[in-house]
């Protein structure tokens, strides 16, 4: 029979160890707590447009778990928003590095890097982020705008096409669908797009300044000058560089119909 001295001295020495044997665990499950909730009030935060307390939750985020790739790419979200387009490039690489298969973080890092004029490199990454997800309706938008600063509008209507097949509600799309379409002097199908941009997203003002310029082109002056209205109602600050666009149109169907009548 064990002593009963030596048995409470057993069992408090297998307690102990057990204890310490578990404060490993017990940390690194605190320090994950940790991240997530810094994590989660950093999204807040950016939801709420307060980028600097944002990236400041996800630093803490990433200094209690520095493997936390989602972390990483919002803090690059929100640096990229404070136009910090470097550090933004920075972070969603780390993601990338930690989880090559996140399509977000390569679409993300591919508009930072078309925002710093690395439009190849941007294509790149959009690649990378349609091969990863063949449905991910943004990254076809994001290599729309790229494959259009290239001037490849063919490339740009196809990936547009696309986005727009995969989210029929994208506003924005048909809106840069509709610039493209406007460069191939395709101007029905220019106007068409303006049109649906608008019913998406009616105060986006810069949607009706383009129809009305389509519109223009197309003889349409009374309806244009009522997309004009509609567009300084919304954003009066766009009032010059409107004008501006609509006087070179109006300058450039006159001197088209001149040449006309010298025939």
């Amino acid at each position: 029979m064990i002593p009963r001295k030596a048995l409470l001295s057993w069992l408090t020495f297998a307690f102990i160890f057990t204890a310490i044997a578990a404060l490993p665990a017990q940390a690194q499950n605190a320090r994950a707590r940790s991240a997530t909730d810094y994590y989660n009030r950093g999204n807040e935060r950016q939801k709420q447009r307060d980028l600097d307390g944002a990236i400041e939750d996800y630093t803490f985020a990433i200094t209690f778990d520095s493997q936390f790739a989602p972390a990483w790419n919002n803090r690059g979200v929100a640096r990229y928003l404070k136009g910090e387009l470097e550090l933004a490039v920075a972070d969603y690489a780390k993601a990338i590095e930690l989880k090559p298969d996140y399509a977000e973080a390569w679409n993300n890092r591919g508009n930072a890097r078309y925002d710093q004029g690395e439009v190849d490199g941007a294509i790149s990454d959009f690649d990378e982020a349609i091969r990863l997800n063949p449905r991910y309706a943004v990254a076809f938008h994001s290599r729309g705008n790229a494959r259009h600063a290239k001037k490849d509008i063919d490339g740009a209507v196809s990936d547009y096409n696309r986005a727009i097949e995969l989210n029929a509600n994208f506003a924005l799309v048909y809106h840069n669908r509709g610039n493209a379409r406007r460069e191939k002097g395709d101007l029905e199908g220019a106007l068409a797009d303006f049109s649906q941009a608008i019913k998406l997203s009616p105060r986006r003002a810069v949607s009706w300044a383009y129809r009305g310029i389509v519109r223009l082109w197309l003889g349409k002056d009374e309806e244009a000058e009522r997309d004009f209205t509609e567009c300084l109602k919304l954003d009066p600050g766009l009032k010059p560089s409107l004008d501006a666009r609509i006087n070179d149109v109006r300058q450039r169907r006159a001197a088209i119909g001149q040449q006309r009548g010298g025939r």
